[in-house]
């Protein structure tokens, strides 16, 4: 996992640290290329909308 802690490397606010210089934009791209490949490593879960505990969908 990469040093760089999470709140300098969220994609909401990356950009403005790299403005302000609290994380460069090569230090960004390598912490991204150090991210670990997630593809297929998730659950599949089926909802079924009768199974709703919305009780405004039952007005």
């Amino acid at each position: 996992m990469a040093t760089l802690g999470d709140k300098l490397v969220d994609k909401r606010i990356v950009e403005r640290n790299i403005t302000k210089g609290l994380i460069s934009k090569e230090q960004y791209e390598q912490h991204l290329t150090d991210l670990a490949d997630r593809e297929g490593a998730y659950d599949n879960v089926e909802i079924d909308p009768g199974d709703s505990t919305d009780d405004s969908a039952a007005e």
